[in-house]
């Protein structure tokens, strides 16, 4: 037999035992290729770069950073596997060096087979890619609102980009694994099992402390929730339950199943058993145990915060609280005012009915340096733009909220988001008011004082502190900035309709036309500074009027429909990634603990073999490997599902989504496919163990 049949007759021989390595790795590099194929796309880059540049730099980023966590994740698991498969064949390697192979090509052996095994399984990751394209790519059409479909293409770049990490991958595992390898070292490892093991150590303060240290990472977690004023609340939560979780799985488990032990309702039967082989597994795979659940865990929680992002409810509250929004000044008011009038004319002709209204705003300031401020918690600028009441109880009416009543000395600061709006609910309108100096007008041409509320009532129109005061205030204001020349004319128009979202092409078609002539004003603008040069700087404010009179003032206006499209795409990107590199979270988990489990099948067998002449039946003895795959199985998973309740309930109190659909949808996914790879890896694990049980039913 030469070198070339041994490493094909190895690969055959081992095939079970490769099989989820070769599936896991597979896999993995189908996953790369599906986040290169979407990096590559030149369709998908042109659709989100229309769609908004933001985005289209978020995806880019998105899925570079996805590629490059994956490729680590991917080195760091068939590293630990293939440590795990030297152990698992240190019979079979060490039967070779007995037979006086060199340990050169020994290690040659292992290198060759390994990179051939990665080589494979880099291909068949490429292909299986290649094949689920077209589906993986009306995937992404509607998970980023795309509004034209994906061509289905094969980018080179993608099949050379993975082919390059990935074989690049299992050749620096093969060569640092293999190069490290001693013969004296794989001589000794086959003596392992016959070494006694002793009992493993506990300490009571120690199994206390991770409890305790994971009682203290919940509360920093809920402590950051309710009070959302610093990040280290929250990483000091993370920590402790980091910490919690190792030494629970490490001193706390064993100490529990020490005290069972000594417990004599526990000594009947294949308890017995059962609770022995528990405490030795135990200690050996605490790590794993901790590694498994820490990462099921931070997989589980990036999904569902992502889903939650990534959610209709929570796109809809983002972006202005109306269709259109259109900002003026006394100089553009009047071509303000017609191109409002066209805009409406486009939608009422889809047979829309649109609501419009102009509201005037006047300044509002405080000054910095003004002591009664210190009296104000929730101070957040000292600048207002202030409209009329009877303005901001239209616009509540149309966006379906309720306007806060307004008393006449007093000043109403709305919330500008979601988010302020929720910390001004929290506590009483008595603690979110205080009495203020106001100056109105650029000059101050008017002081006096206000009580200023901070006012959970939301209305979002790209100005931060947008305030109301009474109509009577507001005139009084108005009448005294226009006798005293200070007026600062200058406001917002604003249209709606309840179909906003309904129509994609006529919001394209506005947003488009709009687009369009304020590219071409910036381009006429540019090409009157050319002309004038540094004549610009000698011109008086008529000059330049009459210089700029045919051209058309630039149109400062929102969509909300865009607003909202950019937010779903760039939330469906970021969905889309987490979900994958979720999948691969969870297939890398998955296969170390079926690696971890019959990496000793071996020992395991002539454990299980010594029951059988002791007279232990096979129903007793499945009866105790259930028991033990159970806990290898479901233990890690019940503790990150615990994490992940911690997490949400925190998520709850932070923003008022549908979070607990989100764990009931992940963590029943998972605990469903769970179950199968446990029913999966039982029988296989049965019938091995049998075999090294009882030779003679083979």
């Amino acid at each position: 037999m030469n070198f070339r049949q041994l490493i094909i007759r190895n690969l055959r021989g081992n095939f079970r035992t490769y099989a989820a390595y070769f599936i896991s790795s597979t896999f993995a590099a189908t996953v790369f290729y599906i986040f290169s194929l979407l990096l590559f796309h030149p369709q998908l880059k042109k659709d989100l770069s229309s769609s908004s540049g933001t985005i289209s730099a978020l995806s880019k980023m998105g899925l570079t950073t996805a590629l490059v966590v994956i490729a680590i994740l991917s080195l760091l698991f068939l590293w630990y596997t293939f440590v795990v498969f030297l152990k698992r064949r240190k019979r079979d390697l060490a039967i070779y060096l007995i037979l006086g192979i060199k340990e050169k090509d020994l290690r040659r052996l292992l290198f060759v087979e390994n990179a051939l095994l990665g080589t494979i399984a880099t291909i068949c990751g490429i292909l299986l890619g290649i094949l689920s394209t077209k589906l993986l790519l009306l995937i992404a059409q509607n998970v980023m609102h795309l509004d034209h479909g994906l061509n289905f293409i094969v980018p080179p770049l993608a099949i050379l980009l993975t082919g390059i990490v990935y074989v690049g991958i299992f050749l620096v595992i093969s060569l640092m694994a293999t190069s490290t390898l001693q013969g004296d070292q794989i001589v000794s490892l086959i003596k392992e099992n016959e070494k006694p093991r002793p009992e493993p150590k506990s300490h009571w303060v120690l199994a206390l402390l991770g409890i305790l240290l994971l009682l203290a990472g919940y509360g920093s977690v809920f402590y950051f929730s309710v009070q959302s004023t610093t990040l280290l609340s929250l990483l000091l939560g993370v920590v402790l339950t980091v910490a919690g979780t190792m030494l629970s799985f490490h001193q706390f488990s064993v100490f529990i199943l020490k005290r069972l032990k000594k417990r004599t309702s526990f000594l009947q039967g294949t308890k017995m058993l059962t609770i022995s082989e528990w405490l030795f597994r135990m200690r050996d795979n605490a790590a794993m145990y901790s590694l498994i659940t820490l990462s099921t865990s931070v997989a589980f929680v990036g999904i569902a915060v992502m889903m939650a992002i990534g959610s209709t409810s929570f796109s809809s509250i983002q972006g202005i609280s109306v269709a259109y929004f259109f900002t003026h000044s006394t100089a553009d008011a009047p071509v303000i005012e017609d191109k409002v009038a066209e805009i409406n004319h486009m939608i009422e002709a889809e047979g829309y009915q649109t609501k419009t209204a102009t509201v005037d705003l006047i300044s509002v300031y405080i000054q910095p340096d003004s002591p009664e401020l210190a009296e104000d918690a929730f101070f957040s600028s000292n600048g207002f733009s202030v409209m009329k009441e009877s303005d901001y109880q239209t616009l509540m009416t149309q966006i379906g909220e309720e306007a806060e009543p307004i008393e006449q000395d007093q000043l109403l600061e709305l919330s500008p988001n979601y988010s302020r709006r929720k910390e001004l609910l929290s506590v009483p309108q008595s603690e979110r008011e205080t009495r203020l100096p106001v100056e109105i007008g650029i000059n101050s041409i008017k002081k006096g004082e206000m009580t200023v509320v901070h006012s959970p009532s939301m209305l979002s129109l790209n100005y931060y502190g947008l305030a109301v005061v009474t109509d009577q205030t507001f005139d009084d204001w108005q009448t005294t900035l226009v006798k005293s020349g200070d007026a600062d004319n200058y406001g917002f128009t604003w249209i709606d309709y309840p179909e906003w979202a309904d129509n994609p092409e006529l919001v394209s078609r506005i947003n488009t036309q709009l687009d369009q002539e304020n590219a071409d004003q910036e381009e006429q603008m540019g090409a009157l500074y050319d002309a004038l040069g540094d004549r610009v700087d000698e011109m008086t404010d008529e000059d330049w009027a009459e210089a700029t009179a045919a051209i058309s003032p630039y149109v400062t206006y929102e969509s909300k429909y865009r607003t909202f499209q950019e937010n779903r795409q760039g939330n469906g990107i970021i969905l889309m990634i987490t979900i994958l590199l979720g999948a691969v979270f969870f297939i890398f988990s998955a296969s170390i603990v079926y690696f971890r489990l019959f990496a000793d099948l071996d020992k395991d067998g002539a454990y299980h073999r010594s029951l059988h002449i002791l007279g232990v039946t096979p129903k007793e003895r499945h009866t105790v490997i259930r028991r033990q795959l159970q806990v290898m199985y479901f233990l890690p998973t019940l503790i990150a599902l615990l994490h992940f309740v911690v997490a949400m309930a925190a998520l709850n109190i932070l923003v008022e989504l549908p979070v607990w659909q989100f764990y009931s949808k992940i963590g029943g996914m998972y605990v469903i496919f769970q179950i199968i790879f446990y029913l999966v890896c039982l029988l296989r694990y049965q019938k091995d163990i049998d075999r090294y049980a009882d030779p003679s039913d083979i």
